[in-house]
């Protein structure tokens, strides 16, 4: 019978935790990536990457959702992960993607995350695309939760521990890049 991750030490929430981490790193990665690419000068931080000067609401789209589509393919790789061999990594990849675009469309109200600018630019109305990332992602969540037989303790420590890695990695950005 497969352990959940409370079965396992403290290992596996450190893993979640490095993963929470790099997984910011990576999603705006792929956001400065894709302006470098595309021939932009990008100003990047930990958490959020800018492009310079005037951009074409086509690259604006690509620009934006670059570091999406990475985030959503972490998720899917982190499912496939899971289905194919029950593997904790896989559900802190999938966890992480999805706990990261859950708090981005929480802050969508007043500072449009990355997936309601997209909605935007294609005339889909800002929550259209915020939402499917979202449900598409936690929907997976529940599927790989129940094939390794999460309790409510697991996913309590598991959105206290995503939570100590958003906070850190905002956090220590606007420490160093204070805005306005």
């Amino acid at each position: 019978m497969p352990r959940s991750p409370a079965a396992f030490p403290t290992t596996f929430y450190l893993v979640l935790l490095l993963t929470g981490i790099a997984s910011f790193l990576v999603h705006e990665l792929a956001h400065w990536l894709t302006g470098l690419v595309l021939g932009y000068e990008m100003v990047a931080t930990l958490n959020s990457v800018t492009p310079m000067g005037s951009v074409t609401p086509r690259d604006l789209a690509l620009i934006a959702g670059a570091g999406p589509l990475l985030t959503v393919g972490q998720g899917l790789l982190g499912f496939w992960l899971v289905w194919k061999s029950r593997s904790h990594l896989g559900f802190a990849l999938l966890y992480i993607a999805f706990f990261m675009r859950l708090v981005a469309a929480g802050v969508s109200d007043f500072n449009p995350n990355d997936e309601a600018k997209l909605s935007q630019l294609l005339g889909l109305g800002t929550w259209t695309l915020p939402v499917l990332v979202v449900g598409g992602l936690l929907a997976l969540v529940v599927v790989a939760s129940r094939r390794l037989q999460l309790k409510l303790r697991d996913q309590l420590l598991c959105y206290l521990v995503a939570s100590v890695a958003v906070t850190l990695v905002v956090g220590v950005d606007m420490a160093l890049w204070p805005r306005g």
